[in-house]
């Protein structure tokens, strides 16, 4: 028997709830993004907060990366998670933007591996060239861990529509959600 169409959003918000604390198909997503001359850009993220009301996710990211200037440029973004094991596609869309909040910033700083946060800590913007790999750990070793730096950057996705396909299905399955001004409004979609 099909799952309902709410039960399917239920099921998206547990999903997107379990891979901010345990490593699953969710946790590390697609991000895509525009650069300003209409070049897209595709790079992968980790889930580091998600909440359902209003539906919303966090990652992190260097402040100084080429995908900050893009999303301040033009905040509409997308997506994409798969989950190979259940066979099911999740598509995101909304738009983004920078948190700039203290506390926020320093507990999601407090979750992340020493070795995430050395990564702040280089003298280089993401995507500098260098002459060997291990110039880009230059300055790391002395850098303290307690703050965060400046460069430490959190982006918020307001989640405006989601896609959900399963292709486990016989037929498979295809729905998608949007956002609208009393809450969440699903349809099934064809495949």
């Amino acid at each position: 028997m099909a799952l309902s169409l709410d039960a399917h959003l239920q099921a998206i918000w547990q999903k997107l709830t379990h891979a901010v604390s345990t490593r699953s198909p969710f946790t590390l997503m697609q991000l895509a993004s525009v650069t300003g001359n209409a070049q897209p850009k595709l790079r992968t993220i980790v889930l580091r907060d998600f909440s359902p009301a209003p539906a919303s996710l966090l990652f992190t990211t260097d402040a100084r990366s080429a995908k900050v200037q893009e999303m301040r440029a033009n905040p509409h973004v997308s997506l994409l998670g798969w989950d190979a094991e259940n066979s099911l596609q999740l598509r995101l869309e909304g738009e983004a933007c920078r948190v700039d909040e203290r506390e926020l910033r320093h507990a999601i700083w407090q979750t992340l591996r020493p070795s995430a946060q050395q990564l702040f800590h280089s003298p280089y913007s993401p995507g500098t060239i260098l002459d060997a790999p291990e110039a880009a750990c230059a300055g790391h070793a002395s850098a303290s861990l307690t703050d965060p730096p400046e460069n430490f950057a959190l982006i918020r996705i307001i989640v405006k529509r989601i896609e959900l396909l399963d292709v486990s299905a016989d037929p498979h399955q295809r729905c998608e959600f949007l956002l609208q001004a009393h809450g969440w409004a699903g349809r099934w979609l064809a495949h």
